[in-house]
């Protein structure tokens, strides 16, 4: 019988993962708000890379480096993924996430608490969430991680060459699906990394994070999920069967 540790190891890894990918993420966006200079959006977009890189090298040999509900939620559909395993991975992803934004505001409170507020949301709490108007958002948030999530698909295959360097090349997808819809300020791809912190800025500047752009919360969670599943029937059913079906015939069966 697998040892209660056996069992947690996978959870441990999603919320370890998750917590380094939202630790670099919000650093950098946190870095950009309370500086002077402030950070253009080909440098947080290689920091958002960098971290997704990190999160996925750390876990994905334990727990298959999902550190994102959308992606889980895409495996579940697509990858025969154990239902059973859904809920966890996806409570540890956004509990690493909340501990990560923890972890940024001990860094950054001071810097944070010099930020002048005045009416709404707390400027302070734009390092921890995401926002846009409501529909173009959710069409950049249903984009950016369509895009990236065909490319997860494709390189974790069993067949892919790139398979060696996931982590690596993953962190390059995720960039460059960042880079080329809009700035990862405000942007997600991922709900563990918008609903996690955005409860701690909750209970840190106020429940107007939740109100905040015509109670834009639901967009980096809705988004990023919608994106995910398309994107991976678009490479399981369309991609990968069309590449299957043409190796077959060139193994003359």
């Amino acid at each position: 019988m697998a040892s209660l540790r056996n069992v947690a190891a996978p959870y441990w890894a999603e919320f370890i993962g998750t917590l380094l990918l939202t630790l670099i993420g919000l650093g950098a966006t946190a870095q950009s708000l309370t500086s002077s200079h402030k950070t253009d959006a080909l440098s947080s977009s290689a920091a958002w890379g960098t971290a997704v890189t990190l999160g996925i090298w750390v876990s994905e040999h334990v727990s298959g480096g999902h550190i994102n509900p959308a992606i889980t939620i895409a495996r579940f559909l697509f990858s025969n993924f154990s239902l059973r395993q859904v809920v966890g991975y996806i409570a540890a992803q956004t509990l690493g996430a909340f501990t990560s934004a923890l972890l940024v505001w001990l860094n950054f409170a001071s810097s944070l608490g010099e930020l002048k507020h005045k009416d709404g949301v707390h400027p302070a709490s734009r390092a921890f969430i995401t926002a846009n108007d409501t529909w173009p958002g959710l069409v950049n948030e249903i984009t950016a991680t369509f895009v990236f999530v065909i490319a997860v698909f494709a390189i974790s295959d069993q067949t892919s060459n790139a398979k060696n360097i996931a982590p690596l090349a993953l962190g390059l997808a995720f960039t460059g699906a960042s880079l080329a819809v809009s700035s990862p300020l405000a942007l997600a791809l991922n709900p563990a990394r918008d609903f996690g912190p955005r409860v701690f800025a909750a209970l840190t500047y106020g429940l107007d994070v939740f109100a905040d752009h015509s109670f834009y919360f639901w967009v980096p969670i809705a988004g990023p999920i919608i994106g995910a599943i398309l994107g991976a029937f678009v490479y399981e059913w369309l991609v990968k069967r069309d590449a299957e079906y043409h190796h077959s015939l060139e193994d003359g069966n």
